[in-house]
């Protein structure tokens, strides 16, 4: 396929989404979409900034200090609500797939799929910004130490 042709089909995506009237399924599935590209874009991302270990150093201790920053800690917390999001998500679609009679109670499962999604990445997330702060206290801590 050509480039053009994949570009067109995202943004023929992108486009639709927003047009189309749909229901809790459509903008459950446009969801779904964008935290798997979140997610596939963070690890390209890794696996780039993990083999830069081996081929500039300089260049990954000056990346490891930019995931550092507050701006990264606010897209890590939203990369562990995105995977939560998309595991839960993707469990529901292979369910109503297996099971085409569940079809009928789409609504239930989406609600169903939205809670389950909260009730696993909160304390997730806590457990995140709760480890942020201390690390930013610890830091700064050690840092009037010397």
């Amino acid at each position: 396929m050509e480039d053009g042709y994949k570009m067109e089909t995202l943004w023929v995506t992108v486009r639709d989404t927003f047009r189309y009237k749909g229901r809790d399924g459509q903008w459950l599935w446009a969801l779904h979409r964008i935290t798997g590209l979140g997610v596939f874009f963070f690890l390209i991302l890794h696996v780039a900034d993990m083999s830069l270990v081996y081929f500039d150093v300089p260049l990954n201790e000056t990346l490891i200090a930019l995931y550092k920053t507050p701006l990264f800690s606010i897209l890590e917390l939203g990369l562990a609500a995105s995977l939560v999001f998309h595991a839960v998500n993707g469990v529901r679609v292979a369910l109503l797939d297996l099971r085409p009679e569940l079809w009928k109670k789409q609504g239930l499962a989406t609600r169903l799929s939205l809670a389950i999604t909260a009730v696993l990445a909160a304390p997730t997330i806590i457990i995140m910004i709760i480890y942020t702060i201390n690390a930013d206290i610890l830091h700064a801590s050690t840092t009037l130490i010397r």
